[in-house]
């Protein structure tokens, strides 16, 4: 069978029905793009989009691509940062979209989902049964179960309070790149020791595997509690982060930062007088209200003594969900403007988070492109973890598009590298894959192409996220 749209269309039709396949040229193109601000090249756009209900399906896709060496690219919701929702060459477009399948198994104290589900639609369910999902990334509303699973990213939450989703994935259905189902994992509450496949997979960046179901262990929902504090240097800002977790105070469930210029776009969308300076919003939890409020204000204390403006414990839910939604809204805002964000994701160390600090509001200093461009600052303080970003024009042309995101991503890799860090979020290879060399070493970098070509001997899956693409 000669490769072409209408080839692969008719075998995806015979595996998932013809309802579940589009050839259509608007969905080829939709599918081969991704958040960043250029468009897509001629010679990447895919062949044919398909939308399986199970691992079965899942299978049966795979073991055609092998057949006929055609690539295969998985895509949830596509709010990857990273880039590795972009496909680099023709092939197929796997949508988990159809995989959102959920069942409660509280006598075991699971919840099962598939890969496809959105953050937002399990956190609801969770939180409707008296529980807590260990996951709020920016894009929950839309983020795909599997997506999250496959970075390891947590989003708003902060490691230090918590750890990362993958602590809490006791098992994965997964299709290996050869069509092969697998299961991982446990039903006991003890998490296998040893040899355990599910790390392989969490965190895998999708090289090894499709994820199409996630067990979860249910966390029980905590009191909370809230705190926010407002400073006209950034620099003692960074000081009082640091003294919090110097002072062995108890680190909060999550700790966002908006400098002045950012805190002024969303206090105002929301309503609100704008701060007078950059501002820190935390939230603290406990057994009790009086165990997170307890917490709310030993945070403060450290904070305190770095002089802000104001450091306040927020007691009207209504005053901090108006304060929390300011956050939520800057990045959408932003591009309402006719241009397209675009942020780093720089990682401070604990002993150098002030100097880092400094160096963020100084990102884009030098830089014949991205320098150009009004740089905004927000970030997962409490994670040490920054997000200094521009707009990118929609009328500057695609080449000027990619130099201004490559610039961006060097610039991001030199802090990261002087504070021998990682992004925390987004997913390691693709974009970064240089930085990742550069941090890990060649020797490192080879095991992780060897072990994919262990998992995937005809390079199917993903292709060009490793090797990093253009």
């Amino acid at each position: 069978m000669a490769v072409s749209s209408e080839s692969i269309c008719e075998a995806l039709e015979r595996i998932v029905s013809r309802k579940y396949v589009s050839g259509s040229i608007y969905e080829r193109i939709k599918n081969a793009i991704d958040p960043f601000p250029y468009e897509a090249l001629k010679e990447q756009v895919p062949y044919a989009t398909v939308m399986p209900a199970n691992a079965e399906e899942v299978a049966e896709i795979l073991k055609f691509a092998n057949e006929k060496k055609v690539p295969v690219f998985v895509k949830g919701s596509g709010t990857h940062l990273g880039g590795a929702s972009r496909p680099h060459e023709p092939g197929i477009i796997l949508s988990t979209h159809r995989l959102n399948k959920m069942e409660f198994l509280e006598d075991y104290g699971f919840v099962e989902c598939g890969a496809g589900c959105s953050c937002a639609s399990v956190a609801q369910e969770v939180e409707r049964r008296g529980y807590f999902l260990p996951m709020a990334p920016g894009s929950r509303l839309v983020a795909s179960m599997g997506g999250l699973v496959s970075n390891n990213t947590s989003g708003h939450i902060i490691d230090t309070s918590i750890g990362k989703p993958g602590d809490y994935v006791y098992g994965l259905e997964v299709v290996l790149p050869t069509g092969e189902i697998i299961e991982t994992g446990t039903m006991g509450l003890r998490r296998p020791a040893g040899t355990e496949m599910t790390k392989f997979f969490v965190g895998g960046d999708g090289l090894l595997g499709v994820i199409t179901k996630v067990r979860m262990r249910l966390l029980p929902a905590m009191k909370r509690a809230y705190g926010v504090v407002v400073f006209e240097d950034v620099v003692a800002m960074a000081r009082g982060v640091q003294r919090m977790y110097v002072e062995k105070r108890p680190a909060p469930l999550l700790m966002e930062f908006l400098d002045r210029k950012t805190a002024k776009v969303g206090y105002t969308i929301k309503g609100l007088e704008p701060p007078p300076g950059a501002v820190i919003f935390f939230v603290a939890t406990g057994n009790t209200h009086q165990e997170a409020t307890g917490k709310v204000e030993m945070i403060l204390q450290s904070f305190k003594a770095e002089g802000p403006q104001s450091a306040d414990l927020i007691e009207s839910i209504e005053l901090w969900n108006k304060l929390w939604s300011a956050r939520e809204v800057i990045g959408t805002f932003l591009m309402q403007e006719g241009k397209q964000w675009s942020a780093a994701e720089v990682v401070s160390n604990l002993k150098s988070l002030p100097e880092c600090m400094a160096e963020v509001l100084r990102f884009n200093e030098g830089l014949p492109l991205f320098g150009q461009l009004e740089l905004f600052i927000f970030g997962h303080i409490g994670a040490l973890t920054f997000h200094p970003g521009v707009l990118i024009p929609r009328e500057w042309d695609n080449d000027r598009k990619r130099q201004a995101v490559k610039e961006r991503f060097q610039r991001e890799a030199e802090l990261n590298l002087k504070y021998r860090t990682c992004g925390g979020e987004w997913g390691q290879f693709s974009k970064r894959t240089n930085f990742w060399v550069q941090r890990y070493g060649q020797v490192s970098y080879e095991l992780v192409k060897k072990m994919k070509a262990v998992f995937d001997p005809n390079n199917i899956l993903n292709p060009g996220i490793l090797e990093g693409y253009r």
